[in-house]
């Protein structure tokens, strides 16, 4: 035990006053970071809510129709309940047999009379926020070009938060005297440890998804199966790491998408190009686990989304691997979706693209 004379010494001790530096250096960074993240979480919600709201204005064709949407928002009090413009009733009328536009055609402004110009912010993918759990976090992950052993020193936690923002806009309309159009979208999906306070709540991985997209619409088929359009994509997705955590690759992606009713059906097969080859390659087997192509089926109905994803390496024996994932949006309030995910196989992200695992996550989303 200390005497009264030897706590001076032990106060005015360097290496203990060093570490109490330390630790209240360390404390206040995880109070920045978890500042910083009621931010960010609060800003998304706040600018998902508002780009929703406009955005389902935006995609009625007829002017009136769209003024009359815009000055029903105008109406809603702050702090009122969110009101369901009347777009959503617009959308709900989509592909039915009096002419109106579908979901695809609206989404992709199909026909001439739903075109409006070039360079409008638009939904792309769902923008959503869940708490998300997973049946075996990836402590340690690895590729086969990149070092083995500890590469990260931190302990992961079940449970995180996933959060996803995506966008596009039109860039070019009737490229070269054709029908089709050219589209630029991107995509950013963060994981972040919000609970693992033992380590300052880092964000565990981003990954960023830059596009462009050629898009020419079709009208084959018979009855009420047609297909839609036909599209090519030039994608690059990468996580902004260094060192043996960097993953990235680029891709072409070809898409065919057909609806019947409420139903939805997208063929996405691809091929990575531009790839470095030897040791420069972050992940060199990417393909093998997140795989060349996947199919996409949704259901619209009842203001009810439920969207099954299915991707696959098209290859057998030690090479087959593959994932899936489930999705189902449903209304709460105004155009703010309650949101269930379910994730099994390889591939959620780049990180985890070798890893299996199964993920469960719950939240809220703005559009389909």
């Amino acid at each position: 035990m200390p005497t009264p004379e030897s706590a001076p010494m032990a106060a005015g001790n360097p290496l203990v006053s060093g570490r109490n530096r330390r630790h209240r250096a360390r404390s206040l960074r995880r109070a920045r970071w978890r500042v910083r993240g009621a931010c960010i979480a609060l800003s998304m919600l706040w600018a998902g809510v508002s780009y929703a709201q406009l955005s389902s204005c935006k995609q009625i064709p007829d002017p009136t129709a769209r003024l009359a949407c815009y000055d029903e928002l105008a109406r809603t009090e702050p702090g009122s309940d969110v009101r369901t413009p009347p777009a959503a009733q617009a959308r709900s009328d989509a592909g039915s047999p009096d002419g109106n536009a579908t979901v695809l055609e609206q989404r992709w402004e199909l026909r001439p009379e739903l075109k409006r110009g070039i360079l409008n912010l638009m939904p792309h993918k769902p923008v959503y926020g869940l708490v998300h759990w997973t049946s075996d976090p990836n402590d340690q992950p690895f590729s086969p070009t990149r070092a083995f052993g500890p590469v990260q020193d931190i302990e992961l936690d079940r449970a995180e938060g996933k959060f996803q923002l995506s966008f596009k806009t039109k860039v070019m309309e009737s490229v070269l005297g054709s029908p089709g159009d050219l589209w630029f979208g991107y995509t950013q999906v963060s994981y972040w440890q919000i609970g693992n306070s033992r380590y300052s709540s880092p964000f565990r991985e981003t990954n960023y998804e830059p596009e462009a997209t050629f898009i020419y619409p079709l009208q084959i088929g018979t009855g009420d199966l047609r297909l839609r359009f036909a599209g090519i994509t030039l994608n690059h997705q990468s996580n902004g790491r260094s060192g043996s955590l960097s993953r990235s690759w680029n891709r072409l992606i070809g898409e065919a998408a057909a609806e019947y009713g409420p139903w939805s059906f997208h063929v996405r097969p691809w091929t990575r190009v531009l790839a470095r080859g030897g040791e420069r390659d972050d992940n060199p087997d990417i393909e093998d686990f997140a795989g060349r192509g996947e199919v996409k089926v949704v259901r619209r109905a009842g203001g009810h989304v439920l969207t099954l994803t299915g991707r696959h390496s098209l290859r057998s024996g030690s090479r087959s691997h593959g994932g899936a994932q489930f999705d189902w949006a449903f209304p709460i309030a105004g155009s703010m979706n309650g949101h269930v995910q379910v994730f099994t196989g390889y591939g959620q992200n780049l990180i985890d693209y070798n890893h299996r695992q199964t993920t469960v996550g719950v939240g809220v989303s703005f559009f389909d």
